[in-house]
């Protein structure tokens, strides 16, 4: 023999038995300086054969002289690249769509690992070849589930799908317990393998909304508790002649609400913006655009939902082809992307839109999930009264489309399907049928600010029509909201404290404490008992109010080391009191709700471009439903 050999003993090769003892023909292994060595090595190599992988090429060297096991015969489990595309060729009309080229190019990685085998090596390699297999496995499972019906491939490429499917189970198998039990004999943790994410299957599960969930932690940061706000607004304003009146522009807006629990309200704006400004005294303007607005049980479902409200307006155009719908959400124009984009829209609906009688009070935000699509148009005119006051008063109309639990269920039974059941594939262009409810919203406002102060009315109108604004109007809604707010400059609450501030309020609110006392003594309906404990109630909370002039106006004034207040503090902040009364003609019942919430918030102003940026948390939130009233 040209080189020493020796089969390594307790080892067999792939349905081979060994004939006798093992033949040394180099020195004996527990004469050599190097046995432990070879020992060590060749328990590895029994670990790797208990792992059952027969195809290992191992080999036990030792630096003088060397010695190597017999090679066992391999085994070439899954296909190569080419034998696969042979294997499930579908005809020369027939090309590889997207998932069977992710499929080839895996199989081509795989094997480009498995050469030297490096697949049995632990490490970052190995792991990666374990996700290969992964991605393997589910891409196959993929194109079964978007090709169910489609006889005229899936009849010749389920064969070679199911094999190489079978194949890399086994092979997943495998070199899991290769890798598991590798990691126990060099002492690691014992972890699965961290799986990367499988672009295919996550495209494949709908692009657009793919990225909108991953915008969920920044919503969720901006709204962090119950009752929190944050909004943002954004507008550009261009002049379109030399005087500089008259501009053009656009406005995006974008607002969150965090509602219990973990439930989310979000809406956005965009809109294109035209006006004029007469000098520094008014301006009116007028504006065109689009909405988007939902509630989901989290952030990230609120967003799912955005982009699920965008997939029905897209499905339901009469001038998007569906092929847009279907290649944005499915992956591809063709049939498969129907299939993929409507498995995804029925999910959707299926994890998001649930009865709301079924959830308990405390839960009702998570369960009253709805998504709303449409456009808007508004006018607004605003001055300033002697530079005492500035007036504004503003009017939008807006119309859509809303998507919830009821409108859903109700038009998919119409038309003989079911809730969070995919709609089969029209045989006829523009079939596809409208899932939304036609909502209206017509609102008025007018507000007054001078000086800290300042309030406004809103009177807003709701009311949907079926059919696509083809039937009868039916009235939703009528709201009434009044809001009361003071603005606290930062920069004199850092500098000259709360105290300036504090005693009007004070003031202010022991008054009509008093004169609510007065009213409810002087009320016929009331007996004497009560007069007494009213009376004396409300004047032990007003003398408390009015006892806080005698406190030193330094007792409000922040300390600091360096004797001035940091520059971080330039914002203004709100106290705002807000009192909204809504009639519900559905429920045929009044809704009141009072909130004071504190507003920190930023507005800048350079003429072509202004921004606001404010950030609620709410503070008192009193609600009358059901007869009577509650704290939330």
């Amino acid at each position: 023999m040209g080189t020493s050999r020796a089969v390594v003993r307790g080892l067999k090769a792939p349905g081979r038995q060994p004939s006798g003892p093992a033949r040394l023909t180099g020195p004996a292994l527990n004469h050599s300086p190097q046995s432990g060595v070879v020992a060590a090595e060749q328990s590895l190599i029994d670990l790797q054969r208990l792992a059952g992988n027969r195809a290992v090429f191992a080999a036990v060297r030792s630096p003088s002289p060397p010695v190597h096991t017999r090679k066992p015969m391999a085994l070439q489990r899954l296909w190569t690249r080419d034998e696969f595309k042979k294997q499930t060729d579908a005809g020369f009309l027939s090309g590889r769509g997207k998932t069977m080229k992710a499929l080839d190019d895996l199989l081509e990685e795989y094997h480009g690992i498995r050469k030297n085998g490096m697949h049995l090596q632990p490490g970052g390699t190995q792991d990666r070849a374990l996700n290969i297999l992964h991605e393997i496995v589910e891409n196959i499972a993929v194109w079964k589930d978007t090709h169910e019906g489609d006889t005229s491939r899936s009849k010749k490429r389920i064969p070679g799908l199911s094999r190489l499917e079978i194949d890399a189970k086994a092979e997943l198998k495998e070199l899991t317990e290769i890798r598991d039990k590798s990691r126990e004999y060099m002492g690691q943790d014992q972890k699965p393998v961290e799986r990367t994410e499988n672009k295919l299957k996550t495209e494949m599960e709908g692009n657009f909304s793919s990225i909108l969930a991953k915008l969920g932690p920044i919503f969720s940061a901006a709204a962090p508790a119950s009752g929190d706000t944050g909004e943002i607004e954004v507008a550009i304003k261009v002049p379109v002649d030399p005087s500089g009146a008259g501009y053009l522009g656009f406005r995006v807006k974008a607002s969150v609400e965090r509602m219990k629990k973990q439930a989310m309200k979000m809406r956005f704006e965009l809109a294109v913006v035209g006006g004029a400004k007469i000098g520094n005294v008014a301006e009116i303007g007028g504006e065109l655009g689009m909405y988007l607005e939902s509630q989901g049980g989290t952030p990230e479902k609120a967003l799912e939902l955005i982009s699920y409200g965008v997939y029905r307006r897209f499905r339901e155009s009469k001038v998007i082809p569906n092929e847009v719908a279907n290649f944005i959400w499915g992956g591809s124009g063709t049939s498969v992307g129907w299939k993929r984009a409507e498995k995804w829209a029925a999910k959707v609906e299926k994890e998001n839109f649930k009865d709301k009688s079924t959830f308990a009070a405390a839960d009702s935000d998570e369960g009253g999930a709805y998504v709303e699509t449409g456009g808007l148009i508004g006018a607004k005119a605003k001055g300033g009264v002697g530079g005492v006051a500035e007036l504004e008063g503003t009017g939008q109309y807006s119309t859509g489309q809303h998507y919830d639990y009821n409108s859903v269920k109700a038009l998919k039974q119409k038309h003989g399907g079911k809730l969070g059941e995919a709609d089969k594939l029209p045989t006829v262009r523009g079939q596809t049928h409208h899932l939304g409810e036609s909502v209206h919203h017509l609102e008025f406002g007018f507000s007054a600010k001078g000086g800290p102060f300042g309030g406004a009315l809103k009177v807003g109108i709701d009311w949907s029509t079926q059919e696509r604004n083809e039937g009868l109007a039916k009235l939703q809604s009528v709201k009434v909201g009044l809001e009361a707010s003071a603005t606290i400059p930062m920069t004199e609450l850092v500098g000259g404290g709360l105290g300036g501030y504090i005693m009007p309020l004070a003031a202010s609110a022991a008054k009509g404490i008093r004169a609510a006392a007065t009213g409810a003594a002087r009320d016929k309906r009331s007996t004497s008992q009560n007069v007494g404990e009213i009376t004396g109630g409300c004047e032990n909370g007003a003398t408390a109010l009015t006892q806080l002039a005698g406190v030193p106006k330094e007792a409000f004034v922040p300390k600091y080391e360096v004797g001035q207040p940091p520059p971080g503090f330039a914002a203004p902040v709100d106290l705002k009191l807000s009192l909204q009364g809504i009639y519900d003609f559905n429920e045929k019942a009044f809704t009141f709700e009072l909130k004071v919430e504190y507003i920190k918030g930023m507005e800048v102003n350079a003429g072509v471009f202004e921004m606001k940026v404010k950030k609620g948390q709410r503070l008192i939130r009193v609600i009358y439903s059901g007869g009577s009233w509650a704290v939330d």
